[in-house]
This record gives C-alpha cells, structure tokens and sequence, in this order.
C-alpha cells in the first residue's frame, strides 16, 4: 500500500530531498570547496588597478591576486596566445579573474566570440573562472550587446556585470576609471564574490584605498606578446 502525504507535507519532503541534492559532495560542489589562496586577473588595460586592488583585499584577508595588463587586448588576442596556457599552470592560481571585453564592446554579434571564451576556458582549465565584465563607455551609449551574452555564455555565479555601476572616468571620452573609480569598482565586485560560492578566506573590506600590486605583475605593450 501506497503512503499519501498531505500537500504541505509533500512540499516540505521535495524541499528536503532538494536540499539533499545540493549540498552533496558530488563534483560540481567538490570545486567551490576549495579555498582560494591565490588568484590571477588577466585583462587588458583596465586590469592593472584593479587587480592591485583586489589584492589589497587580499592582503587583508590572507589570500593574493597577481596580475598581467597587456594593452589593447581583445578576447582574441588572449585566446589565440599559445603563452597564456603556460602562464596559468607555472602561476597554479585557485581562481584566474578575467577582465576583458572593453575592446569589445561594440561587437554587433557577440556570439562569434563563442570559440574565443572557449580557448581561454581550455586554458584556465579546472581552476574556478570568473569574468568581470566591462562597464560602460561613456562616449559609446549604442555598445550594450555584449555584457548580456557574457552573462548567459560565463553563468551568472562566474561573471560580474559592471555595466551598472557609476565609475568615474579619466575624462569624457576615456573609459578608464580614474584611482577613485577603480576602489568604487574593485570594492563592488568584493562584495558580489562574498555572494558566490567561491571560498576565500574572507572579503573585509582594507582600511582606506589601497592599491597593491601582487607578488606577480606583468605588464606588456599593445605590439608586444606574452
């Protein structure tokens, strides 16, 4: 004979069962499980700052975020970089954030960039993979394409949408945040990874504005390679 349950009953066994499931110890929760102790922002020029400044949180908290700026790079270029990979394996970081998108933005069909994300997938491999996307370009209101196909391409748990925020620019055509944008900038995406599964040690917040360079920064010209 069958055992019937009340709806509410009902309910709360599915919720219970649910829960079960998600806190399990299968693969997909194995990885968040690893604390991060190390990190890697790779970007273009909008990277050097903020990756100074997520590592003064990391400095603060006990865990360290290097960093490589190369100018005027696009999704691309990274992508098609047979250095990258080698990077990211002599590095060994927990989490590599990518910071890219800017010299994208105006892409009129985003999903062309497809094979691109999954080239700096393979590279990154089974470390965490966090991208934070570009804010705004003052000067180019029409550019909005690309930051909701990220979103939905990264996962919303893995990819930080700045298009919202408020930074403050070096001037009116030049989207790079000034000193002040970049704390403004850094300290909202803190505050977002505190909300994702990723586990760091902590995310207090530094005392006043640091910026702190890692024990690891590279730094290469437009012309230049990795």
């Amino acid at each position: 004979m069958f055992k019937t349950f009340s709806p509410l009953r009902l309910f709360f066994l599915i919720l219970a069962v649910s829960f079960g499931m998600m806190s399990g110890t299968g693969v997909a929760q194995s990885k968040s499980d690893r604390e991060i102790k190390k990190g890697l922002l790779i970007g273009d020029s909008m990277a050097g700052w903020l990756g100074q400044r997520l590592n003064a949180y990391g400095q603060k908290n006990g865990f360290e975020v290097g960093t490589i700026v190369w100018d005027g790079a696009t999704i691309q270029k990274y992508a098609n970089n047979s250095n990258l990979k080698k990077i990211i394996e002599t590095q060994d970081p927990d989490v590599v954030f990518v910071c890219l998108g800017m010299n994208n933005l105006g892409e009129s069909n985003p999903s062309r960039l497809k094979p691109f994300i999954d080239k700096i997938k393979e590279s990154v491999g089974d470390r965490e993979l966090v991208w934070i996307g570009p804010p705004t370009w003052p000067s180019k209101p029409t550019y909005t394409k690309l930051n909701p196909w990220l979103e939905e391409e990264i996962g919303k748990g893995r990819y930080f949408n700045s298009f919202p925020l408020t930074l403050a620019r070096q001037s009116k055509t030049n989207p790079h945040p000034t000193r002040e944008g970049i704390v403004v900038w850094g300290d909202a995406i803190a505050k977002w990874l505190e909300t994702t599964d990723l586990n760091f040690p902590s995310m207090q917040k530094p005392s006043g504005t640091p910026l702190v360079k890692g024990n690891y920064y590279l730094y290469k010209r437009m012309k230049e390679s990795l």
